[in-house]
């Protein structure tokens, strides 16, 4: 009996790349519509349903994703955000954007993830919120995490940036916090070229990062608060379905 080794072919994965990216250009193009398109409002209720949570909201980069989030929970000056000493430093900056203070915690030996047993004493009068990241594809240990952060009145926002399709217990990453945040920069394991997804379960809090990212604004020109510009271009959104 023989067997055939079949190798991989570099060049013919570029070559079907390159066809289904032109694909999703020419929709886009032909659609008219590069800003809060059709391809941006299909990738949201795709990436939704693939992560298992309500909403999803495309912006401009993962790093956004955690600054919207926070700004959208009134977090910024003279607040505290507990973020993992081992993480790239968009987890910090995010929290510098918003004027509030990182409070680095170490990570464990296994999984280089922040280590829940560490980040209790590092709790001040100031700390508003927690951001543990799920890196390298694994999750951070939600269920002591979440447990701490309900002990102390605090949030949790999910960095998902690095862990697409990770899980625990079943249960996706971006979905045990108030919510989470994805990156699609071209190093991470799902890409778009460039951009980001907030996910979560909260419509309020789906809806005022919706006003943030698009200038305050839902409806054209009826700006309801001061807000940003924030949003995922329908090119990387076709590139990213």
């Amino acid at each position: 009996m023989s067997s055939k080794v079949e190798f991989f072919n570099l060049k013919k994965v570029n070559s079907i790349i390159k066809k289904d990216l032109n694909i999703a250009y020419k929709r886009v193009v032909n659609s008219g519509y590069f800003i809060l398109g059709e391809e941006l409002e299909l990738f949201e209720q795709e990436f939704a349903q693939y992560c298992g949570v309500k909403f999803c909201l495309g912006v401009s980069n993962g790093m956004d994703a955690l600054s919207l989030l926070l700004k959208s929970n009134n977090i910024g000056y003279g607040d505290e955000v507990i973020v993992p000493s081992n993480t790239f430093i968009a987890t910090w900056l995010s929290v510098s954007a918003v004027g509030a203070k990182p409070v680095p915690v170490e990570p464990d030996i296994f999984s280089y993830n922040i280590n829940p047993s560490e980040i209790e004493r590092m709790i001040t009068k100031k700390t508003k919120a927690i951001i543990p990241v799920h890196l390298y594809g694994q999750c951070a240990q939600m269920y002591q995490i979440k447990e701490i952060a309900k002990r102390n009145n605090l949030k949790v926002f999910e960095d998902a940036a690095q862990a697409h399709l990770a899980s625990l217990d079943d249960r996706p990453v971006g979905t045990w916090g108030l919510a989470g945040s994805f990156s699609f920069y071209p190093t991470k394991n799902m890409t778009a070229g460039e951009g980001g997804m907030v996910t979560t379960f909260d419509p309020e809090l789906a809806r005022t990062v919706r006003l943030l990212r698009n200038q305050g604004q839902e409806i054209r020109y009826q700006n309801e608060i001061v807000g940003l510009n924030n949003r995922m271009t329908d090119i990387h959104a076709a590139i990213g379905r």
